[in-house]
């Protein structure tokens, strides 16, 4: 026994230390890949000149964590405890932020470590803290799940589901993206894991060591249910409507857990407590409340549904009254109407009212609906987009591998429970898991950015699939050959972990031995280049630009000046300023007077006409070549000879702009250039 205990105490360790080898590993090498191509690039061949203005800060891989660092280096300049406002686009009005201020708490914590712990300059511990804030939170976040998981479904099992997870989640919690998307994966998956292990309502009065058949005392079920809300609360602070819909499919979950149990004839040990819901309720409902108010008071309430709001915390907690009415019916306990039925009606009817205030209300409490941000969400932002889209299909096509793991455990998890030889506790985890993965997989057929959730849901599946196979193997109530479809599904998961790994070190690798550059680091990398040599030649002096919104985040977090236009619901205002600048014909009258209300001194444009169609297409909701030819934005890219006499190309900063970068491939030991096709135009309206 005690040899075994020591092999299982080994396998764990071994998997935190692989857990740890890869976010940090992999962090390590994305940095130094990084810094070695860069070694090797220069503005003026032959020799890479180490004084070059652009390597004196790092790059980061998508805006979305620009803003994020943005909003870190205010709020610790302002020496406030929040950040409410923020001056980095909308100029010169700014505008509102709604973000959660965790992410930003937690960056701003890190630098300062860094700062007084390596006596770094700020701007330097800034950076470090956004390189080092994701895998942290990655190993922390798996790990968790791995000491979880063994004594919920065995070492072997645990391995299995962690580590392809792990790998597969990667870009969620990579080195180059501060941002929030894995908090809302740690917290939802949290939540989920800790009803997992709640009993989902059962109770046991003697204790049962075996995996997937322990279920809790009423006190241990307890503390797991408000665990379970606690972190639901969190995830609907990081993303309210985000973890509204994962909300939904765990509640149908457990919905169909209940309606489907037997709960005849239940040993005496074993109890069913309706009441666990209502603690769950109350815990996620009092925790989103509370973060509410560590958000936004002592300011008014103000109905921004895009966010964590009381009405979110009302529907968790009367979802989860339903959900109590249902497992009291299943008890065989006298029903109450008064009691029993009014709670559960009042709580389906509030459950309703969300969803009907968001789909229905007025667009002013909901932004996204407003036209503008229709057009943009359903046509120009790619993980709003379908997986099967035309313009989106081939980027998901390395998850088929995901996909078939996935399709592998759902097939397992309905050949055990069609079986009906599993113990109710276990039934009711898996049909748990298997609605919640279902319906997570339909809303990835809806939206590609639901594929975030895919990992964490289908190899919980797999784990506790393989758990409960192996578990009725031994115990007889399955047939031999069951074995063979449990290997198969190890192998798949297997698999599955090497492709993905595969698929994320191949591009580190490339850089380290300076083959190539990951199209999205590239590109990237020449907006820093870009820039940090604008903001040289100006000699710090701040511009007001209009530039495309891919770019306006990093203009800010390089100090390059202020902004127009972004892509945040927030910034509804610079966004539509943008695209009627763009949009309008020839002369460009209304351009003008945007020019003159908000002081814009420059304009940068691609040479390719995407962003005129983009703001042509926000504002009209048509694609019209015809139109599209007479718009100033379009004469920005390609007809700048068409222009009016108050926007002329800057010949002073126009050879920054126009600057190629060559990298020196020691492989085929050859100079390869590469530059944004852009051009930057000074205004005088």
């Amino acid at each position: 026994m005690k040899r075994v205990v020591a092999s299982g105490a080994l396998a764990l360790c071994t998997g935190v230390l692989l857990l740890a080898l890869w976010h940090g590993g992999l962090s390590w090498a994305t940095d130094l890949g990084i810094r070695r191509f860069e070694a090797h690039a220069t503005a003026h061949p032959p020799r890479p000149d180490p004084g070059e203005i652009w390597r004196t800060m790092r790059f980061f891989r998508d805006p979305d964590a620009y803003t994020w660092l943005v909003l870190t280096r205010d709020l610790r300049e302002s020496g406030q405890v929040r950040i409410r406002r923020t001056a980095v686009d909308n100029a010169p009005y700014g505008r509102e932020v709604h973000w959660a201020q965790l992410p930003i708490w937690l960056l701003a914590a890190l630098s300062f470590a860094f700062e007084r712990l390596g006596d770094l300059p700020p701007a330097t511990a800034l950076e470090l803290a956004g390189l080092t804030l994701m895998p942290m939170l990655g190993f922390t976040f798996f790990s968790a799940i791995l000491l979880f998981l063994a004594r919920q479904v065995g070492v072997l099992a645990a391995l299995l589901t962690v580590l392809p997870m792990a790998v597969s989640c990667h870009y969620e919690f990579h080195t180059l993206r501060p941002d929030h998307h894995g908090f809302q994966i740690a917290f939802a998956t949290g939540s989920l894991l800790c009803l997992l292990g709640s009993g989902l309502g059962l109770t046991q009065t003697t204790r049962n060591a075996l995996p997937l058949q322990r279920i809790p005392s009423a006190a241990s079920a307890r503390r797991w249910f408000i665990a379970s809300g606690l972190f639901g609360g969190l995830a609907l602070w990081m993303g309210a409507t985000v973890f509204a819909f994962v909300l939904c499919a765990i509640a149908a979950g457990l919905a169909l857990a209940w309606g489907r149990a037997d709960t005849r004839n239940l040993p005496e040990e074993i109890s069913i407590e309706p009441d666990l819901f209502r603690w769950w309720g109350l815990a996620g409902a009092a925790s989103a409340l509370m973060l509410y108010l560590v958000e936004y008071v002592p300011a008014p309430p103000a109905m921004r549904l895009e966010v964590n709001h009381p009405l979110y915390a009302a529907c968790f907690g009367r979802t989860a009254e339903c959900l109590r009415a249902l497992a009291r019916w299943k008890s065989g306990r006298p029903w109450r109407p008064r009691a029993d039925g009014l709670p559960a009606a009042a709580g389906l009817l509030a459950a309703l009212t969300l969803p009907g205030l968001v789909l229905f209300g007025p667009p002013s409490w909901y932004w996204p609906r407003l036209p503008l941000m229709l057009r943009l969400h359903s046509r120009h932002i790619t993980e709003f987009l379908s997986p099967i889209h035309p313009a989106v299909s081939a980027i998901y096509l390395a998850r088929v591998p995901l996909l078939l793991a996935g399709g592998l455990a759902l097939g397992l998890t309905l050949f055990l429970l069609h079986r009906k030889c599993l113990p109710l506790s276990c039934r009711a985890r898996l049909r748990l898991l298997a609605t919640v993965s279902g319906l997570m997989f339909l809303l990835f057929c809806w939206q590609g950015r639901w594929v975030q959730f895919l990992p964490p849901v289908f190899f919980l599946l797999a784990g506790y699939g393989l758990a409960a196979g192996r578990a009725g193997v031994k115990a007889a109530a399955l047939p031999p050959k069951t074995t063979w479809l449990l290997a198969l599904l190890g192998v798949a998961l297997l698999l599955q972990a090497g492709h993905a790994g595969f698929l994320y070190s191949r591009p580190i690798c490339r850089m380290l031995r300076v083959e190539s550059m990951d199209v999205l680091l590239n590109r990237q990398m020449l907006q820093r280049n870009l820039l940090l040599s604008l903001k040289a030649e100006t000699k710090g002096v701040p511009l007001r630009l209009l530039l495309p919104a891919e770019m306006a985040p990093a203009a800010g977090y390089f100090g390059v000046g202020d902004t127009i236009s972004s892509l945040y619901w927030e910034n509804q205002a610079g966004l539509t300023a943008a695209a009627e600048f763009l949009a309008d014909p020839l002369p460009g009258s209304r351009a003008r007077a945007i020019a003159r209300e908000r002081s814009i001194t420059h304009v940068l444009s691609y040479r390719t006409a995407g962003e005129a169609r983009l703001a042509r297409n926000l504002l009209t909701g048509r694609d019209d070549p015809a139109g599209l030819t007479n718009t100033l934005g379009y004469a920005l890219a390609q007809a700048p000879a068409t222009l009016p006499d108050w926007l002329r190309e800057d010949y002073r900063l126009l050879p920054v702009v126009a600057q190629s970068y060559s990298v020196f491939l020691p492989a085929r030991a050859r100079w390869v250039s590469d530059k944004i096709p852009a051009r930057i135009y000074r205004l005088s309206p």
